[in-house]
């Protein structure tokens, strides 16, 4: 699991490639908690959420909740493509 001080926003780490199932369930209880989400529906780590689209998030949590996910999971996930390729 991912500490505290790295964590962006509470829940996962900085990199959502890197995120293990652990710290995808961290970052809806604790970033999202407002929306109520089973965190079961996705079960998988950050690279296997990288993959997914907007679609798949609706299927899993219906269209609002799937929109405010995946907009935060694309945002963090540029954020870290952009450090990366920053420090390279």
């Amino acid at each position: 699991m991912v500490d505290a001080d790295a964590a962006a926003g509470g829940g996962g780490g900085v990199d959502p490639r890197q995120w293990t199932r652990d710290d995808v369930s961290e970052w809806l209880r604790v970033d999202h908690r407002q929306l109520d989400i089973d965190v079961g529906r996705f079960a998988m780590n950050g690279r296997a959420l990288c993959v997914m689209t907007f679609d798949m998030f609706h299927s899993r949590v219906g269209r609002r909740r799937a929109s405010l996910l995946f907009h935060d999971f694309r945002r963090r996930l540029l954020s870290a493509v952009i450090a990366t390729d920053s420090s390279n």
